[in-house]
Formats: structure tokens, C-alpha cells, sequence
């Protein structure tokens, strides 16, 4: 009973404790100050943020410990100090009692990052070179997940009670797009679309012909990849498609098995999709196949590239 007492009259090295343990939002709603709670959680969110923005390099782990390390120290001596001179009121603080601490300071938070991450945004890093020079191995990325509507795919656990997609546009082409393949539905890939439905695409040469009309490609000098299954300097060339959109690709090798194929007919709610490094990429070509609509769930966004910062996906 002793150890509960402790916790419940608010002494001074409790609220350090609670602190240090649980952050400051946590241990100025304990002692009954709401409006410091509230913006200790903001600053503390925000700072996590930003810290994601300025050290994308980082682990999401280590990005969240840098952030929240810091804070924690301060609200332990910032709680022993309110704590020790008197100025606690959590008598009369509703939100002061532990389970509303844990609903609004704990239990909601998670909630929150939760459904922006099912909802709005998602962080991704990016573990292969299937998508050089656009993404590359290393890069951190943000993906956007109301693009395509939403459904099964949109969420981490993917709960087969959920329809695989319950409403919202359609991908276009040229879009950078995350996707479960049909295949494996628990893994997530990096691709892009190139063909719609109702298209026929195939590769001669190297070359991408949709519909028989061949997609301008023109050299755009190289690229040095210090990556480890793609080491080396490589030929980059640009590709045009038929709305606009520009975009570079790598051509390691000029017979690869990717390089000439068959012609693919594109059924209805399907999208015949393809990595930028073309010559070390499993999409539409090869395992994956062709993919359902309802399996693209998010768009690029966002890359921070070493050389270049934070840049727009294209």
C-alpha cells in the first residue's frame, strides 16, 4: 500500500519518477496542470517531427529517442520542482485520476499517430534498387495513403474482414506508388505505373512500347551507386510517357532478361507497373504480374536524398 500512496499524494520524487518514466505531458497532468500537459504533448510531437525531417537518415527508433530522451529529462526536474514548491492541483483535476491520464495522454496519442499513418501519411525507408535513381537504397520517403481511397491494404495488419478497397480514384500513369502484390500481400513494394487498364505494354530492346507506340527515352549521363548489390556507375536515361510526366531510369546491362518480352494485355481494374532500375526490378514482368487496383494503397510524396535534401517524388 505504501508504494501506491507514494504515487498517489503527488511527493516530489514521484512526479521526477513519473517524469522521467513517462514523459512531461504525463507528469503535469498528473499534478493537475492541464495547459502544461497539452503543450508539452504538442512541442514534444512537434519536435519528434522534426527531428524525423532534419535526420531522416536516422532510425525511426533513434529519431523517437533523440526526441523524447530530452523531454523526459526535463519533465522529471520540471515535475519534482512543481511537486516540491506546492503548486500541485490535482484534487480537483478530472483528468488528473490515472485512467483518464491514460486515455488522453497515452491511449489517445497512439490512437492518433495510428490512424495518420493508416489515413494520411506513412513514413517508408527504402530497402532496394528497384526503384533507382528515383528512390535509392537508403533513401527515407514519406507515402501518402488518400490517393487510391482506402481498404484492406490501407492498414499495417491488412484484416481479410476489411474489402480489399472501398472507394477513391484511380491510379495514372507514371505515378510512384507503394502496392501489396497479389502474391505476397504482406510485403510492401516500390513501383511504377505504366500501364492502365485496357492498355497493351511490352518491352523491345529495353525499350517500353504502350499500346505499340514506343515512350521517348533519351541518355542523361550516369549514376554512381555505392550500393551494395548495385555497385558501380550506371547509364541513366529519361523517359517521357504520353500525360507528361518525366522521369529517369537505369539500364545496367543492354540484354537483360527484362529487356524484350511478350506483349501484355492490361484487363480491367488492373495496372501493369515497373522499377526504374529496369534491369534489377521484379514487377509486372516477372513475379509480381499484373496488379490489382485495390492493391496500390499510397503514393510517393516526399524523398530525402543525401545529395539533393528533401525533394518531390516523380
Amino acid at each position: 500500500m505504501r508504494f501506491f500512496h507514494f504515487f498517489r499524494d503527488r511527493r516530489p520524487l514521484a512526479a521526477a519518477v513519473i517524469g522521467l518514466l513517462l514523459g512531461p505531458a504525463i507528469v503535469m497532468a498528473y499534478l493537475g496542470r492541464g495547459r502544461m500537459a497539452i503543450a508539452y504533448l504538442l512541442v514534444t510531437n512537434l519536435v519528434g517531427f522534426l527531428v524525423i525531417l532534419a535526420m531522416p537518415q536516422l532510425a525511426l527508433a533513434e529519431a523517437a529517442g533523440l526526441a523524447i530522451v530530452p523531454f523526459n529529462l526535463i519533465g522529471c526536474v520540471h515535475g519534482y520542482w512543481l511537486a516540491r514548491g506546492g503548486a500541485v492541483t490535482w484534487q480537483h483535476r478530472w483528468f488528473s485520476r490515472w485512467y483518464n491520464i491514460a486515455l488522453i495522454f497515452w491511449l489517445l496519442p497512439i490512437a492518433t499517430a495510428f490512424s495518420i499513418r493508416a489515413f494520411i501519411v506513412q513514413p517508408f525507408s527504402i530497402p532496394s534498387s528497384s526503384m533507382m535513381p528515383t528512390l535509392m537504397p537508403g533513401n527515407y520517403a514519406f507515402v501518402t495513403k488518400f490517393n487510391y481511397g482506402y481498404g484492406r491494404y490501407s492498414f499495417p495488419f491488412r484484416p481479410n474482414w476489411l474489402p480489399p478497397k472501398l472507394f477513391g480514384p484511380k491510379p495514372q500513369r507514371g505515378d510512384v506508388v507503394m502496392l501489396a502484390p497479389p502474391a505476397t500481400p504482406n510485403v510492401d513494394y516500390a513501383k511504377r505505373i505504366i500501364g492502365l487498364p485496357g492498355d497493351r505494354v511490352q518491352m523491345k530492346g529495353g525499350i517500353v512500347f504502350i499500346n505499340g507506340q514506343a515512350v521517348p527515352r533519351d541518355a542523361e549521363g550516369t549514376i554512381v551507386s555505392n550500393y551494395s548489390l548495385d555497385r558501380g556507375e550506371f547509364p541513366v536515361f529519361g523517359e517521357v510517357l504520353d500525360n507528361g510526366v518525366h522521369y529517369r531510369t537505369l539500364d545496367q546491362s543492354p540484354n537483360s532478361p527484362g529487356d524484350n518480352t511478350s506483349e501484355y494485355s492490361v484487363p480491367e481494374g488492373y495496372y501493369f507497373v515497373l522499377g526504374d532500375n529496369r534491369d534489377n526490378s521484379n514487377d509486372s514482368r516477372f513475379d509480381i504480374g499484373l496488379v490489382p487496383e485495390a492493391n496500390i494503397y499510397g503514393k510517393f510524396w516526399l524523398v530525402f536524398r543525401s545529395e539533393e535534401g528533401w525533394s518531390f517524388v516523380h
